[in-house]
């Protein structure tokens, strides 16, 4: 049998479908590969979080708002000790080496109901040797702010609540009707006053409607203007006191006088006290203070014993005693001294009567 070389218009569409069906495989794949990262260099990497917030396996990963990389796997890391979730991606390698324990890992929402995705915060450090397990970061959710909306307007109804029923500053603020009466009472009372001091009653109102106190304040500042220009213009006491500099010299130097005597004062009490003077020895030696304190108790003694021979004189106990106090022998003596001094006059007027000298 002859074999047909014609091509049938069935043959062409058959070839143009799986052309069309190849390209769009092709596209798919290259797609799928730069989604995936394909054909990027990859590594594993691995977050611990507490809650995931809905993220999906698949979805992209961010490192400071690049596409570095997909997640591959969420499950529970260990089930029977813990609820931390394990997140496992693959990112590009030279990105892992951007990611160190100072990331922050979170998980973010494309717009306010888009797509959920990891987002990474670079290290500060670049790693060669990058690590493959961290720990994210947990995100408040809608329901948890919902939730903490719920408990502030609890909160506030509980406020309202106790406002109308007049509890507390507020309460009693918008309840009582005593601060409003007060209030319109205190107004009456400041209309009226007003109207008094505009009408010049009173001390105030005399004081504002009279120009005398305000001529009398203008007559004061002159007459202090004037006060001042005299003292600067004058050559008395008051303008040298604050335009001389002569004053403030010499209170400088006598307060520089005054440190250097000061400082004289101390090296003189430091002298004084030293115990290598005079004075530092009779302050600080223990000996001398010993020896002089048994000399004065000696002294204290010895007036006693004189004390005690005196009351005795005055007794008239023993032979002083009777010397001073017995007139009789004190006569007696008296005569005997007398009696001896004309013996010694006689002898020496008359030698011969008491002494002869005889050679044979």
């Amino acid at each position: 049998m002859e074999r047909s070389n014609q091509i049938s218009w069935a043959q062409v569409r058959a070839g143009i479908f799986i052309l069309a069906a190849l390209v769009v495989l092709a596209g798919a794949i290259l797609l799928m590969g730069q989604k995936t990262k394909l054909f990027t260099p990859t590594s594993a990497l691995n977050i611990t979080m507490d809650n995931v917030a809905g993220l999906k396996v698949g979805a992209p990963v961010w490192l400071a708002g690049v596409d570095v990389g997909v997640v591959e796997q969420i499950r529970f890391k260990d089930p029977r000790k813990s609820n931390e979730i394990n997140i496992s991606m693959k990112i590009d390698q030279e990105a892992l080496k951007k990611v160190g324990a100072d990331s922050l890992i979170t998980i973010k929402t494309r717009g306010l109901m888009g797509e959920k995705y990891v987002d990474i915060v670079p290290s500060r450090q670049y790693h060669e040797k990058p690590g493959d397990n961290f720990s994210g970061q947990s995100v408040h959710t809608i329901d948890d702010v919902a939730q903490k909306a719920s408990v502030t307007v609890d909160k506030l109804n509980g406020i309202v609540d106790d406002i109308r029923q007049g509890k507390g500053t507020l309460g009693k603020l918008a309840t009582d009707t005593t601060l409003y009466t007060n209030t319109v009472q205190l107004s009456a009372e400041l209309k009226e006053l007003t109207t008094t001091i505009n009408r010049g009653q009173g001390s105030l109102g005399h004081f504002i409607r009279s120009s005398e106190p305000y001529d009398k304040l203008m007559s004061i500042l002159t007459r202090s203007d004037k006060t001042l220009q005299d003292i600067q213009t004058s050559e008395g006491t008051l303008n040298r006191l604050i335009y001389d500099k002569t004053l403030y010299t010499k209170l400088t130097a006598l307060a520089d006088k005054s440190i250097s005597a000061a400082d004289d004062v101390r090296e003189l009490n430091r002298k004084l006290t030293s115990k290598e003077s005079s004075m530092g020895m009779l302050i600080n030696d223990k000996e001398l203070y010993d020896k002089a304190l048994s000399l004065i108790t000696k002294a204290d003694n010895s007036m006693k014993d004189l004390e005690s021979i005196t009351a005795r004189v005055k007794a008239g106990q023993g032979t002083m005693g009777k010397l001073v106090n017995e007139q009789e022998l004190y006569d007696k003596l008296n005569k005997s001294v007398e009696s001896l001094d004309a013996l010694v006059t006689d002898i020496k007027q008359n030698p011969g009567r008491y002494v002869k000298l005889s050679l044979f």
